[in-house]
């Protein structure tokens, strides 16, 4: 157990985990560094574009966000723009960027446009939440939004297995930032190796 839990270090509030470390997300649910995405579709655009999760990154790096929903103000106001900041740098270490929420297809393609994130971030509609309640990543928003959303959190994934998890239990953001920390410490690691 020691060795899976070597990794583990918090940032503040928020945990990072690292290579074979266990996220618990529910008292039945974790999501391991290691395992595949989730076997469910997302959607790009329209409904008629289907993106198997598990294809999404297969042969490639990436970073993957989620956000509760599309043109929240904290998403598209700072979420957004911190990515497309960065998007070059990201890029130029080999990582592609998808940003997932719990919305249709139009709705994502929308806020492509309005936040020009085309061509930079796939912005990728996840409409019945499956891939958030593959993932255990679910958000009680019926309140509030009429259904479950997702939580904010970040993935970073080699070939379409996890590498890091980077949750936001607080809602405040800063997982969705904190992999871009852990995919240069693990590229370090790779280095050294």
């Amino acid at each position: 157990m020691a060795t899976l839990l070597r990794s583990i270090r918090k940032i503040g509030t928020v945990t990072v985990t690292q290579r074979c470390s266990p996220v618990l997300l529910s008292a039945k649910r974790f999501i391991w560094v290691g395992d595949s995405l989730p076997d469910v579709n997302l959607y790009e655009g329209s409904p008629d574009n289907v993106i198997p999760a598990r294809e999404l990154y297969k042969g490639k790096r990436g970073v993957i966000f989620a956000v509760v929903g599309a043109f929240s103000p904290g998403c598209t106001n700072s979420h957004i723009p911190d990515y497309l900041e960065l998007h070059d740098k990201i890029k130029e270490e080999g990582y592609m960027i998808s940003c997932i929420a719990v919305n249709d297809p139009f709705v994502m393609a929308a806020w492509a446009k309005d936040t020009e994130t085309e061509g930079k971030i796939r912005m990728l509609a996840d409409p019945r939440g499956e891939f958030t309640r593959a993932m255990g990543m679910e958000l009680d928003c019926k309140k509030m939004l009429g259904t479950d959303r997702s939580q904010k959190y970040s993935l970073v994934v080699d070939d379409g297995v996890i590498q890091s998890i980077n949750v936001d239990p607080e809602h405040t953001g800063l997982a969705c930032l904190l992999c871009i920390k852990t995919m240069r410490n693990l590229d370090a690691m790779g280095e050294k190796t």
